[in-house]
């Protein structure tokens, strides 16, 4: 597995509402080089310290990851949202974090919808947990936790039939269909 990019080498930003801080690691921009063809999909670090709204970013699907129990509030409706448990909404859906057990991080996977069915997926970045994924699809690996070699949010980029590492805790970042071709 080659490294792309590592958390610990950017520096954080304010949230889109200025509610927070995110470390972004995949940008739009660069999703579009690392995967020509696919809608854009931008991946961050966000760091949760207290309750409050998110930014709304209409037109984009997002999965959430905390890395501790955190409890949202979706359009008027509680969520709560156990460790490395991903949450999906939608960037214009009214969404706050209403319970925080203590300060966290959140990974965020946002892809960009084009106007199309937010539940079609087909052709879209997408964050498995825990789940196999067929070796011969694209994937990138982001660490979730530290290790020696692997530092936590590291994004890695798996070459076709590479072995995800068992030995850490990871999130891996695959294409939906199989029917897409890069």
């Amino acid at each position: 597995m080659r490294a792309l990019v590592s958390f610990a080498d950017r520096d954080p930003v304010p949230w889109a509402n200025g509610a927070g801080q995110t470390t972004e690691l995949v940008s739009l921009t660069e999703s579009a080089q690392l995967t020509p063809g696919l809608r854009p999909w931008r991946l961050s670090i966000a760091r949760l310290e207290r309750v409050g709204p998110f930014s709304a970013l209409p037109g984009m699907a997002r999965t959430f990851l905390p890395n501790a129990e955190v409890a949202l509030d979706i359009d008027g409706h509680v969520h709560s949202v156990p460790a490395f448990r991903p949450e999906r909404f939608h960037g214009g859906q009214n969404v706050s974090l209403v319970d925080l057990v203590e300060p966290c991080f959140a990974v965020n996977l946002m892809v960009a919808d084009d106007g199309m069915d937010p539940e079609n997926t087909a052709g879209a970045m997408q964050m498995s947990i825990g789940q196999p994924v067929p070796a011969d699809r694209l994937r990138f690996v982001l660490t979730l936790e530290d290790r020696a070699e692997y530092p936590r949010f590291q994004l890695l980029e798996s070459e076709t039939g590479e072995a995800v590492p068992d030995e850490i805790s990871v999130a891996v970042l695959h294409i939906e269909s199989v029917d897409t071709h890069i």
